[in-house]
């Protein structure tokens, strides 16, 4: 009798026991990739939405309850991520989404989370289409790909180059910056602008840089998915004897450690068109600066700067929200206006976008081995440098 009591109380514990952990705990979804090529990503985000964690749980957590990550890994292929969305949406206790990474699985996560109602706030993934679709659930805090040349266009109208050529992936990322961001702009501004596609992972890049050469630009503008083929491309345009005024990138691969680490000299002086690293005016920036350095052994860039806003964005509207529910909490992230180290965060309707917010943008540059701030002015570090030749 007594063994039966005794079985019966472990049994009624071990039922209760994970009742109690749920209701003290709030879960947040998030598509990356963890494994494949561009896990490198998946990683800098995942340190950087758990370093905010960590801090946020330490504070309190939000009204007493404790934050919780959700990760699926999307291999950064969009069907893949597709599925995985799907998983996170079908545990309930998952209130809201983040992650994505690239343009191709953000889309699919945003019509997962879309026809499921639950709300996404996309930090990364640059895609236009993600916030020019009139969704409902869908936030997004970064700058789209066809606002990462903002910086750039504007240096452009004080500064204007004869010719340009465009070394874009054809991807949903290249098209989106092509198709937003800078199309129309060199119509208008009268700039002898061509573009040249490669596929990403493409091995031999040196015949692009050829034709690339031949039209003999001002301005080489290259978009590259990832680190690797950043890389690639500044190596082929070596090769191919390539050497204009400025190379310039629009973030992804050109913007991360990873491009500067295997491209080594190769990378010094190529500018990068992107989302800012950070408001350096804030205290609150060089904190985070210096912690994530010390903790994770390498320099925050907009990656993890945009993933650790991300969650103070989160938790600030999990906070506000009037109960803990999926709608509740879409009307909180739709009401947002805060500071974060990323800049303010409010999300607006505004030029065919809707949820979006208008997030900044600089150019940065390869110097000394680190990414440095060069445009706009008020922004800079330093002086832009201009490309002197292949030495």
């Amino acid at each position: 009798m007594q063994k039966k009591l005794i079985l019966a109380s472990l049994i009624a514990a071990a039922f209760s026991m994970p009742a109690a952990a749920a209701s003290d705990v709030i879960k947040i979804g998030a598509v990356l990739p963890m494994t494949g090529n561009a896990a490198v990503f998946g990683e800098k985000f995942q340190q950087a939405y758990t370093m905010a964690i960590d801090e946020i749980n330490a504070a309190g957590g939000v009204n007493g309850k404790k934050l919780q990550l959700v990760i699926e890994d999307s291999q950064e292929k969009p069907q893949i991520g597709k599925t995985a969305t799907e998983k996170l949406v079908s545990d309930k206790d998952i209130l809201v989404l983040t992650g994505g990474r690239s343009s191709g699985v953000t889309l699919v996560e945003a019509q997962v989370a879309e026809e499921n109602q639950i709300p996404y706030l996309i930090d990364h993934g640059s895609s236009d289409l993600a916030t020019r679709s009139n969704y409902k659930y869908v936030f997004r805090m970064n700058p789209t790909a066809g606002m990462y040349t903002n910086s750039l266009k504007a240096y452009f109208d004080e500064n204007k180059p004869a010719k340009v050529v465009h070394i874009n992936v054809d991807n949903a990322y290249g098209e989106a910056v092509y198709e937003y961001g800078l199309k129309d702009y060199m119509k208008k501004a009268g700039i002898d602008y061509s573009v040249i596609k490669y596929k990403a992972g493409e091995l031999d890049l040196k015949p692009i840089m050829v034709r690339a050469n031949d039209a003999r630009p001002q301005v080489v503008i290259m978009t590259a998915g990832d680190d690797n083929d950043a890389t690639q491309l500044i190596k082929a345009a070596k090769e191919a004897g390539l050497s204009p005024e400025l190379f310039v990138g629009t973030g992804a691969g050109h913007s991360i450690q990873g491009f500067a680490d295997q491209a080594g000299a190769l990378a010094e002086t190529v500018l990068t068109a992107g989302p800012w690293h950070g408001d350096r005016s804030q205290d609150a920036f060089h904190k985070f600066y210096d912690k994530f350095s010390k903790t994770y052994r390498h320099a925050p860039g907009e990656h993890e700067i945009e993933g650790y806003a991300a969650m103070y964005v989160l938790a600030d509207a999990l906070g506000r929200a009037k109960k803990l529910d999926r709608d509740a909490v879409r009307d909180a992230l739709a009401a947002t206006d805060m500071n974060t180290i990323f800049g303010r965060v409010k999300f607006e309707s505004f030029d065919g976008y809707t949820n979006q917010n208008r997030a900044m943008t600089d150019i940065s540059q390869w110097i000394g081995g680190k990414m440095v701030t060069v445009y706009p002015k008020e922004a800079a570090q330093q002086g832009l440098v201009k490309f002197k030749g292949w030495n």
